[in-house]
């Protein structure tokens, strides 16, 4: 059984979301339907928690919402973990990590943190089809990060979002 937790995810603008979805649409269009993380919108992970934390972090969000400025963010590579996640990654700026520090503990070892968007997660022969797809549909934009937001998950459950100011 997965074990449910809760996730703190940073939110990017609209344009953002639109050239990260039609990315994942040009999967669909060559019949790739794994799981292309469609269970919330695209996002970068900021940590992972345990249930019983869900107060404390509202609490956390709220507050470093209301003193962090929009993020500009620049979406310049695409990577794999293993050969069972495809993702799309921005260059780490001092504002990205200034946002995901106060999540960190819930990565015991810093270096386990990758900023990055998850395009299809999968076994590695449909990822090793889905890679050229992604690289021909790819290249490097910029946007913004607007808004975190918490999310239980499995199954899903919308919480919190903020905004940043």
């Amino acid at each position: 059984m997965e074990c449910k937790r809760l996730y703190v995810m940073a939110q990017y603008d609209e344009e953002t979301e639109i050239r990260l979805n039609k990315i994942k649409k040009s999967l669909l269009d060559a019949g790739i339907t794994g799981n292309l993380a469609s269970d919330f919108p695209n996002h970068i992970t900021l940590g992972s928690f345990e249930l019983d934390k869900e107060s404390e972090l509202k609490n956390k969000i709220r507050k470093i919402c209301k003193s962090t400025k929009k993020i500009p963010i620049s979406f310049d590579n695409i990577g794999l973990f293993g050969m069972k996640v495809l993702f799309i990654a921005p260059s780490v700026t001092y504002e990205l990590l200034n946002l995901q520090e106060p999540f960190n503990h819930s990565y015991p070892d810093n270096f386990n943190w990758v900023a990055h968007t998850t395009m299809i997660l999968d076994e590695p022969d449909i990822i090793q089809k889905a890679l050229p797809i992604v690289a021909e549909n790819f290249s490097s934009f910029s946007g913004y990060i607007e808004s975190v937001v918490l999310y239980e998950y499995s199954p899903s459950r919308f919480i919190l979002k903020e905004n940043l100011i």
